[in-house]
């Protein structure tokens, strides 16, 4: 465990000591600055640092709003305006490359499980042989899209329920449902009319190997950059 998960992890536990009030704000400023330029860890410092503030202003027994302000937005942009964080960073690159490891890795063990494994059960034999075809490709990049929108979204409208105490939540999540389950249609859809298009066959325990070993790389190679 690098300082980033040890700080995350220390992040979690303290939260949980939150008032139900504090903590939804907590929450939507934890993935409002998660979304923002900052560093992974530098925004994790920061987030630490928060949770501090609000931690402290509960044992006084104060309203988050008179250390913080009303405007939590308005609040993280300060912050962040003042971390100065570069158009590109290295560090920044390397966790997105990471991410995408991790998003080819998770749909690869969910094409296993839904399309090799049936067949293995049918065939009653064991497969070794995963062939990458073109709907494969077509949908990792369609995931890898989704996922970081999915972020980009959340993180930058993270305080529209605190303002919107009208907003339907169950109208939210239903839309968040058929937007997800238009995505995976169109998965399945892709992957049956493009999988006949094989570019070449890898053995899977080499596929899995490459993922393993880049994900550590690359989790190596980020840990040893300088914030900024």
């Amino acid at each position: 465990m690098g300082k980033l998960d040890d700080l995350i992890r220390e992040n979690y536990e303290l939260s949980k000591k939150l008032t139900p009030k504090n903590d939804e704000i907590y929450t939507s400023i934890v993935c409002y600055l998660r979304a923002s330029a900052l560093d992974e860890l530098e925004a994790e410092e920061i987030i630490h640092d928060i949770l501090g503030m609000f931690l402290e202003a509960q044992e006084r027994g104060e309203e988050i709003e008179k250390v913080i302000g009303d405007d939590y937005q308005a609040f993280c942009d300060s912050i962040i305006e003042a971390a100065q964080p570069k158009r590109f960073s290295w560090r920044k690159l390397f966790s997105n490359l990471e991410m995408v490891v991790y998003c080819i890795a998770s749909f690869w063990l969910i094409d296993l499980v839904f399309c090799y494994l049936p067949q293995m059960i049918k065939e009653g034999r064991l497969i070794l042989d995963y062939q990458v075809d073109l709907g494969l490709l077509i949908a990792v990049v369609i995931i890898l899209i989704a996922s970081f929108a999915t972020l980009y979204y959340v993180g930058k409208t993270s305080f529209n329920n605190l303002k919107e105490k009208h907003k339907s939540i169950f109208r939210e999540n239903l839309l968040w449902v058929g937007v997800f389950g238009g995505i995976i249609a169109l998965l399945v859809l892709i992957r049956h009319k493009l999988g006949p298009f094989v570019f070449f066959s890898v053995k899977m325990y080499y596929l899995a190997a490459v993922l393993i070993g880049l994900a550590l790389l690359l989790r190596t190679v980020k840990e040893k950059l300088p914030v900024n």
